[in-house]
């Protein structure tokens, strides 16, 4: 399942120091503090490997990221166009 996949990465490879290690679906990433800016680049990186999908420049607003829920529909609509390309 892609939410626990980024949930994993986000508590394990991003997570700041004191932040939360227990990130519920509609966290708000951001905004909790739990990633940064640079957090949401080492974050695309890890999508566009791990679920073979490009994540082009008008996907990446603050709506697409802010969550684990908004980054997983993200997926499924890349991968869902991927595979009917």
């Amino acid at each position: 399942m892609s939410k626990d996949s980024i949930r994993h990465f986000i508590a394990t490879e991003l997570a700041a120091d004191g932040a939360k290690t227990e990130i519920a679906d509609n966290d708000q990433l951001l905004e909790q503090g739990i990633i940064d800016s640079f957090g949401i680049m080492t974050l695309l990186g890890f999508l566009e490997e791990k679920f073979s999908v490009h994540i082009e420049g008008d996907d990446l607003t603050p709506e697409n990221f802010s969550s684990i829920g908004t980054i997983s529909a993200l997926i499924d609509r890349k991968a869902g166009l991927s595979a009917g390309a």
